[in-house]
């Protein structure tokens, strides 16, 4: 390859993922993979795969950006992001008008609120439990035998989502549980889940106005959530291209931001 490249990690609590732009912010690489037990050797996995991709090497990365729980264990950052941030600049530069994000990770939810020029002007988490997270989702999928894939594909075919009030994953499958006993269709049961992290999230947003998307493993892999938040919120929800590489977008775009700013920043100096 010739010319520069520029790196994104997000090391999450589930996934990472990375990122690779050239000097044009043209997407060269990405790849993503569990993070398991070693954020290190996660991190230097999904680098490698998205620089072969890239047809690049360490070697050629002129700025990495690392974002997520994991950001300290990157190595090759030049410079360590929050995830909040990230996932901020990547929703924007896909949506330059959106003003409410919603990222719906593995072990947390964050709702972002950006200012009519893009700038962070307030969010919140939902980080004390499970509750609205993809291991909430999975957790309760496990309890019925199923993948978060076949209770995605399964809510989807609801016609009347069932009430699913508990956002703690102990009480929500026992809720799930009495539901089955009254006889409630599956499919419904299943959507009610996914109602129940719009619900969630609905509570969590101060301000509506403006565009709404949704990043995050979750938002990638499960439609009825996009449906579920739409039906709650009463508005469209984008989902991005790249739903769960938002954050590791977000981090390589502002690798080559901070690096275009450290250069002119050297070369004023020199000319001084």
């Amino acid at each position: 390859m010739s010319g520069a490249l520029y790196v994104g990690v997000d090391l999450g609590s589930s996934a990472t993922k990375c990122v690779v732009l050239d000097e044009t912010t043209t997407l060269v690489g990405y790849h993503v993979v569990k993070s398991g037990f070693d954020y290190v050797e996660a991190g230097q996995v999904a680098l490698h795969h998205a620089l072969a991709k890239a047809e690049g090497e360490p070697a050629d990365v002129a700025y990495c950006v690392s974002t997520g729980y994991g950001r300290e264990r990157v190595a090759l950052a030049n410079r360590r992001v929050t995830e909040i941030t990230c996932h901020a600049r990547g929703a924007r530069e896909w949506y330059p008008a959106v003003r409410n994000i919603i990222d719906v990770g593995g072990q947390d939810t964050k709702v972002i609120r950006l200012s009519e020029g893009g700038r962070m002007a307030d969010y919140r988490m939902n980080a004390k439990c499970a509750a609205g997270t993809g291991t909430f989702l999975e957790s309760t999928a496990h309890k019925l035998d199923l993948s978060l894939q076949q209770l995605d594909e399964l809510a989807m075919t609801s016609t009347e989502p069932a009430v699913v009030n508990s956002y703690c994953t102990v009480f929500a499958g026992t809720e799930v549980i009495e539901r089955i006993k009254e006889g409630q269709p599956a499919r419904d049961i299943a959507m009610g889940l996914f109602r129940s992290i719009a619900t969630r999230v609905s509570e969590m947003l101060a301000v509506r106005d403006g565009a709404v998307a949704v990043t995050g493993g979750v938002a990638a892999h499960c439609r009825a959530l996009v449906r579920a938040l739409e039906e709650v919120l009463e508005t469209e929800v984008l989902l991005p291209p790249m739903p769960q590489y938002a954050g590791a977008f977000g981090a390589a775009l502002l690798a080559t931001e901070t690096n275009d700013a450290e250069r002119s920043s050297t070369s004023h100096v020199a000319h001084r």
